[in-house]
């Protein structure tokens, strides 16, 4: 291949635009921008550190407000989550629903609603500062298919296919409706946002960091996304980029019997893993992805036990994943890229639950890492539950965590022996000493980054879902069938939660039938030493057989 001096020259001031941008974001007192929050993004460093500036997440949505009572069942579990808004303003003569009214210094960091063949020619509109004149006034449809400014990968359609995404970025998608459209371009803002619409608003989830007064913030503008777009081009290159394989220093294959365990010692002194790989044989599967159980210790602290299943992303079927930090082939390579820095020693190791002897291998791959006051421990952990009844409707814990820390992400599985949709329930988070949540979501599927269902199977840096069961939701002329194992990533790039001394997250068990579900869950934070969660080993839950 011919290599010319101009794509060297191109290559070389990428590269310098990176480094350099990335020792700027290091200064304790810079000031945050649309380009710093995109470095950020790809910094896989930076979510192994608590955030400075610190920020509370905070989230915009079109919950159900009669939802204000945990503790009444008829109006917790009540289900008109559409058409919510906070009022009603008159601007320039036009009737606006406000969805949206933030004070102080922030950034949008993540932004979902479904796409609707009513809201065709309706405009959404950004305004900033307090300002009368929106930054922002365009077609909502046109935006969230990435079909607007805003291209792939930072807006796109959460449609069927594993490289749909990638497609997106050739050439968005022209008609699609009945679908997810996720917004993921940082927009920071100064002293406030508003975000309207012309028409009553449908469903829709926004994400958005608050920082504290005083922290300097540039605020979004057409000019400075026209001169970002070097790094905006540089940033979706490396979300969407396929990694090769890391060369891996430390290898260890054995045949594990059942209860057997694989040790693999991690090399002393201050360093951090940078990704890690299992690999299993295809013949194996399903049953090993269950059985098989990764776990770790950082410095003497018990930080990681999850079958590998969610752990990398997959669940209970060998089916193939590509996200930011997963990736999954059918050829049995199963490979990790999050960040897990120790301060003195750690060791990795698999445990086989299961009742057959299975062949394995670890491979790990090391950086140095500096430790330090900010420096966090990275946690994967797992709560499974066989045969949850769908009625009465309940609050299902995935996980509760005691510290300081930040949520980065999860994997959830479920099994559903009826065809009736089981993703109605919403997500309900609870940071440090609230006893009402902060966030309220509007569906499993949404907070997923999807809608009207799960995509048969997708991949992307943020949002992914390996090949489900049953492949016909979206068919013209007939009934989804959403019997069989689901499975659905979401990982948190920016919209990270942080926490100072509690974090619980809850998911609503909310089914169409009276049936009884399957759920299992990977969770995956970041926390400063000393954590401790309520999630304990269930090896009992790992050694079940799944379903065929």
């Amino acid at each position: 291949m011919k290599i010319t001096t101009k794509k060297i020259t191109t290559a070389l001031v990428i590269s310098l635009l990176f480094f350099t941008e990335i020792a700027s974001a290091s200064t304790p007192k810079r000031t945050i921008s649309l380009r710093s929050l995109l470095l950020q993004m790809i910094d896989r460093d930076a979510m192994a550190h608590w955030p400075k500036p610190a920020y509370q997440l905070r989230q915009a949505s079109s919950f159900d407000r009669s939802k204000t009572d945990p503790t009444n069942y008829k109006t917790w579990f009540s289900n008109h989550d559409y058409g919510q808004f906070l009022h009603v303003e008159i601007n320039h003569g036009r009737k606006e629903w406000v969805i949206m009214d933030a004070h102080g210094p922030g950034a949008i960091t993540r932004f979902w609603t479904p796409l609707y063949r009513d809201l065709d020619h309706t405009i959404i509109r950004f305004y900033f500062n307090g300002a009368s004149t929106p930054t922002i006034a365009v077609n909502l449809n046109t935006l969230f298919s990435g079909r607007g400014f805003i291209k792939p990968p930072f807006a796109f359609v959460a449609w069927n296919g594993n490289t749909e995404l990638r497609s997106q970025m050739k050439k968005p998608r022209s008609k699609a409706y009945m679908v997810g459209g996720d917004l993921y371009l940082p927009i920071p803002f100064a002293q406030g946002c508003k975000i309207t619409l012309d028409h009553l608003p449908f469903y829709y989830n926004i994400d958005y960091r608050s920082y504290k007064c005083g922290t300097k913030v540039r605020t979004f503008s057409m000019a400075q996304y026209a001169s970002d777009q070097p790094t905006l081009k540089m940033v979706g290159r490396a979300l969407t980029r396929i990694a090769k394989s890391p060369k891996f220093a430390l290898e260890k294959t054995e045949t594990l019997t059942p209860g057997k365990e694989l040790v693999l010692k991690l090399p002393h002194g201050a360093a951090a893993v940078s990704a890690l790989s299992v690999r299993v044989d295809p013949k194996d599967a399903p049953q090993v992805l269950r059985s098989l159980v990764l776990k770790a210790k950082f410095d003497q602290e018990p930080c990681i036990w999850c079958p590998i299943g969610e752990f990398f992303g997959c669940g209970p079927r060998l089916r193939s994943v590509v996200n930011w930090c997963q990736a999954v082939r059918r050829n049995g390579t199963l490979t990790s890229r999050w960040i897990m820095p120790y301060r003195d020693a750690g060791v990795l190791a698999l445990k086989n639950w299961g009742k057959e002897s299975v062949n394995v291998n670890l491979r790990v791959a090391t950086i140095p890492w500096t430790w330090d006051d900010r420096s966090m421990y990275f946690h994967a952990t797992w709560h499974s539950q066989h045969g949850i009844t769908t009625e009465p409707r309940t609050d299902w814990n995935y996980i509760t965590i005691h510290g300081k820390g930040t949520y980065v992400g999860d994997t959830l599985d479920v099994y559903s022996p009826v065809a009736a949709w089981w993703g109605e329930g919403d997500e309900e988070i609870y940071v440090n000493s609230q006893i009402f949540p902060s966030q309220i979501g509007t569906g499993t599927e949404d907070y997923y980054g999807f809608a009207f269902g799960i995509a048969n199977y997708f991949d992307s840096p943020f949002i992914s879902a390996p090949q489900r069961d049953r492949i016909d939701h979206g068919a013209s002329n007939r009934i989804s069938n959403w019997s069989g194992y689901t499975t659905m990533s979401r990982l948190r790039l920016l919209d990270g939660i942080p926490f100072r001394t509690r974090l619980k997250v809850n998911i609503e068990i909310w089914d169409w039938a009276k049936t009884k579900l399957d759920y299992a869950v990977g969770t995956f934070w970041y926390a400063r030493p000393k954590a401790a969660d309520n999630r304990q080993p269930q090896s009992d839950q790992c050694q079940i057989p799944l379903h065929r």
